[in-house]
């Protein structure tokens, strides 16, 4: 660690020239290949050294490219031997920037994050050419909204422009207008002063972005004159402050790497001239502590990650810090009786030096771990404690764990338990509860909460595992489930707390800081909601039947029975009795569990699972999954997607009077809702987003589709399994098509989506022409394509009038094949006539049925249909039921004079939007 000690320590005069006269001698590393594992930050190069020549560059945070090659600059790393296939780091970077100049005029390809980084690197690699380009690209692409109207792109460039004095070529105002923007200014907030983006209504700090436009403003106010930016620094800082863990790090709600938060600390704090080494944390540590003894991995990977960008955030952190004493290793496992040797190693400008039997030792403990005078450490009981070494005034540690050698220690441990919910409400205990050695979090505080039966969900993060919903209850902001043991707060997570016999163990669920936890004594006074006997009584309490009955009422105004789970709860539980009421009212339940909202139909609430004499009640869960965890399952998806919003683990589950949960894997007549975040909802308008189901057996995403209802802002579609779904963002694999004859039609966006997509084509000469009437052919071919169907040119046999070579005749054959269309006579199709708005309606009433919606209409609701119109009596018979149901969902409306010209003709733009309705239309549906 890189604790400044109250004391110095002294050693002989003789000794000190001595050491002095040897690290001058020492060669700084050059970390070019295969040096020793040295410091944490000749670790960092190494790893990045690692990464490139086995995987070759990669221009992006995670991994080797431009940003990489600039803060191993700045760490005077000589990379001009680092190799792939051939390729050095240098020449491999200069391509890939002259490849994101080329790309530039595409946002979704060369981001102005991605383009700063590109600066920084040509700068440092003395291209004023391509830096010259680089800027000039900035300057044209900057608005007051900033560079791409996203700020996890625009701050970060910003900043960037900061740290390689660029920051005057752009415009100033126009800066500071984009990064205040993103600002949390409302008093009292729990994130004030933090820097982040508003979804669904709520605001999420992000704790990069907030370091990223403190620096940024810092670079474009050097004078400190604007009292409003210098207002927005000092918010800035004091909410990173609050965000410091015991241990020195910085962490946000346990999701964020700890490692990249708390090198953007280090970052944030030289560039406003502060010393890292000021910033204590209530355990009095400080960010350099973590850094020196916590971010470097046992595998020489860094932070939880574990990728390319942990190690080069960690990077540009030690280049900041001018003397380095660390530990090595940082952390240790022992069995009792088992020796370790330490090493105490000192780093600066000169070089390294190995002052283990120079420094003062002390174990923490010692009653679990002794220290000799040379750092070597003998493990003594069971237990967890620090081992710390001090020289020249700085303090390093290593985290030392001691598990037992064996012998009787017993292979079960009784313990009292207790968990107490939101609002105080006991949800298990107080009892006792037997935790075998062989529970799959051991003897441990969460095996103690695991034995109990009680519902819970963890999720992995830097120190172990963090729990994040208990009994339903979930983490929500800052506040979340914590633990006490014997009325004391633990320093360890609950997987790693080893218990005795007879520990009175409680989670309880903590709103804030400053909660007190509850006493075990008043626990019993309390209604218990858990414990040895009926086990029952482990369920979760469902709904309150007066929130039921309202429900009920307002349902036959409102269409359906709708109820909302509290937001810090991940389910919402339905008894036995409760369900038979919603069904009685023959109205469709619709439950909203954080966010995400389940329409069932009534007869959807009949399935056998629900229907069993064991079942005691339904649960409806939707759990968002931690950053990490979503990152992991991205990583299947490949670039050509981007993640919009959280990752929702959904489930239908029955439940039995023991509390055993049997999901529900066919669940017919169900619709999803998941919303769409604030800053994507033009996106979702344009349909580039969509809903995804990820395949646990495949371990693939499938696309389900989705439309989007802008009065909800969410994305629809039905569903009849559960696992994880998300809406996805497509950056790239849609090349929007246009035509130069449609520039500002009213139907551009749809003609566009539905060529991008390959349903509809040009006439030539990059051309549309949207006013064209649509033939019975191009008709029959869009039809075609947007159902998959394969081109069948023997189906237009029978046709004398589709010629052998015609363009059309494999579609027309597949179409008629299908059912989707038919000729005008037995041997004609007329491919080049107009085709009718009714002969329209009935095609797209045919595909509908195809693809398993309901069509059905009675003749009396039909008739009201077409009343409104006053040419009724001009649809032909057999197009009366096909002309209602189209206007009944809206796929086709009526036009001047109250008249719906069945005979009439469409132009090639009408089509094409009908069509796009449908398409949306089978989408939420989730046949297309």
């Amino acid at each position: 660690m890189y604790t400044r000690g109250n004391k110095m320590f002294k050693k002989p005069s003789l000794w000190l020239t001595v050491l002095m006269t040897i690290m001058l001698l020492i060669p700084v590393v050059s970390a070019n290949a295969a040096g020793g594992a040295g410091s944490p930050a000749n670790c960092a190069v190494q790893f990045l050294y690692n990464d490139y020549t086995t995987n070759g560059i990669n221009n992006s945070d995670a991994g080797v490219g431009s940003y990489a090659l600039f803060v191993l600059t700045q760490a005077d790393v000589d990379v001009s031997t680092w190799e792939y296939n051939g390729e050095n780091l240098k020449d491999a970077v200069i391509s890939a920037i002259s490849g994101d100049i080329t790309n530039a005029a595409d946002p979704s390809k060369a981001s102005a994050k991605l383009l700063a980084q590109d600066l920084a690197a040509a700068k440092a690699l003395g291209r004023d050419d391509l830096a010259d380009q680089l800027v000039q690209i900035l300057q044209n692409r900057q608005s007051s909204a900033g560079f791409d109207s996203n700020l996890y792109s625009d701050i970060p460039a910003y900043d960037l422009l900061g740290r390689v004095d660029s920051v005057g070529e752009i415009n100033i105002d126009y800066a500071k207008d984009c990064i205040l923007g993103s600002q949390n200014t409302t008093a009292g907030d729990q994130n004030y002063g933090s820097f982040g983006g508003t979804f669904g209504g709520i605001f999420y700090p992000d704790f990069m972005t907030t370091a990223e436009a403190v620096r940024a403003l810092n670079y474009l106010d050097p004078g400190k004159s604007d009292s409003q930016t210098q207002n927005a620094i000092n918010d800035g800082c004091s909410w990173m402050k609050n965000q410091q863990q015991a241990d020195g790090s910085f962490n946000v709600g346990g999701w964020d790497d700890p490692v990249i938060d708390t090198s953007e600390v280090i970052v944030t704090l030289k560039v406003r001239g502060l010393d890292p080494a000021s910033w204590e944390s209530s355990g009095g540590k400080t960010p350099v502590d973590y850094m020196m003894n916590n971010a470097l991995n046992d595998d020489g990977s860094f932070g939880t990650s574990k990728n390319g960008m942990d190690a080069i955030w960690a990077l540009s952190a030690y280049n900041l810090l001018d003397t380095q004493f660390y530990l090595d290793p940082s952390s240790a496992t022992l069995k009792v009786g088992d020796t370790k040797q330490l090493e105490a190693v000192w780093q600066n400008t000169y070089g390294t030096a190995d002052v283990t039997q120079y420094a003062q030792w002390s174990v923490a403990d010692s009653s679990i771990a002794g220290v000799d005078s040379s750092g070597l450490v003998t493990a003594l009981k069971a237990g967890q404690t620090v081992v710390n070494a001090v020289y020249g005034g700085l303090t390093a540690s290593a985290d030392l764990t001691v598990n037992s050698s064996g012998g009787n220690s017993g292979t079960e441990k009784t313990v009292g338990l207790a968990v107490v919910g939101v609002n105080g409400e006991l949800l298990y205990g107080p009892s006792d509860v037997a935790v075998a050695e062989t529970n799959k979090w051991g003897l441990t505080a969460l095996g103690a909460l695991d034995a109990s039966g009680i519902s819970y969900q963890t999720s992995s993060w830097s120190y172990g595992y963090l729990v994040n919903s208990i009994g339903g209850q979930a983490n929500s902001g800052m506040a979340g489930w914590m633990y006490v043991v014997n009325g004391s707060s633990p320093s360890v997570g609950a997987d790693k707390y080893n218990i005795k016999n007879n520990d009175k163990i409680i989670f309880y669920y903590s709103k804030s800081m400053n909660q007190q936890p509850p006493k075990w004594d008043e626990l019993g006074k309390q209604t218990s909601s858990g414990g040895s006997g009926d086990q029952s009584t482990n369920l979760p309490a469902p709904v309150s039947d007066t929130v039921l009955n309202t429900a009920i009422q307002k349902a036959y105004a409102a269409g359906l029975v709708a109820l909302q789970a509290d937001d810090t709860q991940t389910s919402l539980a339905l008894s036995k009795d409760q369900l038979t009421k919603i069904i009685n009212t023959d109205k469709p339940l619709a439950v909203t569990v954080q966010g995400v909202q389940f329409v069932l139909s009534t007869d959807s609430l009949k399935v056998p699972e629900l229907t069993s004499a064991s079942t005691v009640q339904l649960q409806l869960t939707a759990q968002k999954l931690s950053s990490k965890d979503a990152q992991s399952l991205m990583e299947s998806f490949g670039v050509k997607f981007r993640l919009a919003g959280d990752i929702y683990e959904l489930n239908v589950l029955a439940v039995n009077e023991d509390g055993t949960q049997q999901k529900i894997e066919q669940f017919p007549g169900c619709t999803v809702l998941l919303p769409v975040p604030e800053d994507l909802r033009e996106t979702a308008a344009d349909g580039k987003l969509m809903a995804y189901r990820y395949n646990e057996d495949s371990k693939m995403w499938e696309e389900v589709g989705g439309t989007y209802d802008p009065d909800s802002n969410t994305i629809t579609f039905k569903t009849e399994h559960f696992s994880k779904y998300a809406l996805m963002e497509s950056i790239s694999p849609l090349e929007v098509k246009s035509f130069k004859d449609i520039a500002g039609h009213w139907a551009q966006k749809e003609i566009e989506f539905m060529a991008a997509k390959g349903y509809v084509a040009g006439v030539g000469d990059n051309e549309f022409a949207p006013e064209v009437t649509v033939t019975r052919a191009e008709f029959a071919a869009i039809l075609v394509r947007m159902t998959g169907l394969t081109a069948d040119p023997g189906g237009a046999d029978r046709f004398s009038d589709v010629p052998a070579g015609a363009w059309y005749r494999g579609t027309v054959g597949a179409a008629t094949n299908a059912g989707l269309i038919n000729g005008t006579s037995e041997n004609s199709f007329a491919p080049d006539e107009p085709v009718t708005r009714e002969q329209m309606a009935a095609m797209i009433i045919r595909l509908m049925a195809k693809n398993g919606l309901d069509m059905t209409l009675s003749d009396a609701d039909a008739a009201e249909l077409l009343g409104g119109f006053n040419d009724a009596a001009d649809i032909s018979p057999w197009a009366c039921l096909p002309v209602a149901l189209v206007v009944r969902d809206g796929l086709m409306l009526g036009r001047e004079n109250g008249q719906f010209m069945p005979l009439g003709n469409a132009t090639r733009a009408e089509a094409t939007v009908m069509l796009y309705r449908v398409l949306q239309k089978l989408q939420q549906a989730g046949t297309l």
